[in-house]
């Protein structure tokens, strides 16, 4: 009886290329976003550094609100973009471009606060952007990681018809994009209620 190779694109796991392929690309952003931030010109750097100084008064005098229902959207938008590239094979490559812009703004954000105010600006760039990343990240990857393999599959098919799609079974895909809505919906809260009081604080602790 013959060893029979399966050519797969990605790891036995079924997932692990998918992962490797979301992971360098949220990297190469990120690595680009810090690269933008550290490269701004002076004129640019002075007006980022009025903005951020004036944003940053505003939250030390609890100035700053955004309604929930803004916060919801932003976070579940991503989802929903991820989700309906996953049903098509434009997701081969738009899943891995929306993680990628995803790492660039997280880093060239933080990056900002730093380039700014130096080693401080880490406590508002914290509170602001990597304490809410803590939640929508994984959720962006859980759903992103089946929908990429399910975009391969359709990709497969379309260039060899007849071909094996890949993915989850549709339980799993309902189970797995309930827990991402959980992860946004949980982000959603915690900037809404928990990070303009980390943030008020920062603020006071920076300026």
């Amino acid at each position: 009886m013959g060893t029979r190779i399966r050519k797969h694109w990605d790891l036995p796991s079924g997932q692990g290329g998918a992962l490797a392929v979301l992971g360098l690309c949220f990297l190469l952003g990120g690595l680009a976003g810090c690269l933008f931030a550290a490269l701004a010109e002076n004129q640019g750097a002075v007006e980022l550094g009025s903005y951020l100084e004036g944003y940053l008064l505003l939250a030390r005098d609890g100035g700053l609100s955004v309604p929930l229902w803004s916060l919801l959207w932003t976070r579940l938008r991503d989802l929903l973009a991820v989700l309906i590239l996953g049903l098509t094979a434009l997701g081969v490559a738009g899943i891995p471009l929306l993680v990628g812009v995803r790492g660039f703004f997280l880093c060239f954000s933080a990056g900002c606060f730093c380039r700014v105010f130096g080693g401080a600006g880490l406590l508002p760039a914290f509170a602001l952007f990597a304490l809410p990343a803590l939640l929508w990240a994984p959720g962006l990857f859980l759903a992103g990681v089946p929908g990429l393999c399910r975009a391969k599959g359709l990709l497969d098919r379309a260039v060899a018809p007849g071909g094996r799609g890949g993915g989850l079974p549709p339980g799993g895909q309902l189970r797995r994009a309930g827990l991402c809505a959980g992860l946004m919906l949980g982000c959603a809260l915690l900037e809404y209620w928990v990070v303009p009081v980390l943030l008020e604080a920062c603020a006071q602790a920076v300026l």
